[in-house]
């Protein structure tokens, strides 16, 4: 069933599915960000599960990519088998200057089942978070010059970044 871009997600009512499809490349280079039905899906229970509690515990958060198409991935460079590809990811950032990345990864690490945590270029990147239901195998890691998506211990990115 085709969602209504403007309309509140279902079980997360600070987040509208025109957020998750926005893409300035898919616009500039006429790719097809529609999710089908079942990405819709992976869509609206990664945005209740993950990023409304999230929401709800910092305030507004922003996100800066979330479901892209196999096309738009090749596209940016990333890869056909991301779990933006399936609508389980989303890319996020705090609005507010004054709650930090490493804040926010500590909470859903504590808080939240996922199952990619990635720490991306911090303090001043982005937070990664992919959920799917039903296997949610809590990967935590951390892309920087020195970690190319490696497997770490939240002290590891609270002893670097907090």
């Amino acid at each position: 069933m085709p969602r209504n871009l403007n309309d509140s997600i279902p079980g997360a009512p600070n987040f509208k599915y025109k957020e998750f499809v926005r893409s300035d490349v898919a616009k500039r280079k006429g790719i097809d960000n529609t999710p089908e039905d079942w990405q819709w899906e992976n869509i609206e229970r990664l945005a209740a599960s993950v990023l409304q509690p999230i929401r709800n515990q910092f305030g507004r958060i922003r996100i800066t990519s979330g479901f892209r198409s196999v096309e738009l991935c090749l596209a940016i460079g990333s890869s056909a088998t991301s779990n933006h590809t399936r609508g389980e990811a989303a890319d996020v950032e705090p609005v507010d200057d004054d709650v930090t990345l490493t804040e926010i990864l500590e909470w859903v690490d504590n808080n939240l089942e996922y199952r990619e945590l990635i720490a991306e270029y911090f303090p001043d990147g982005w937070i990664h978070v992919a959920y799917r239901d039903g296997d949610n195998n809590r990967q935590l890691k951390l892309k920087d010059p020195s970690y190319d998506y490696a497997r770490v211990r939240l002290d590891l990115i609270r002893d670097l970044y907090a």
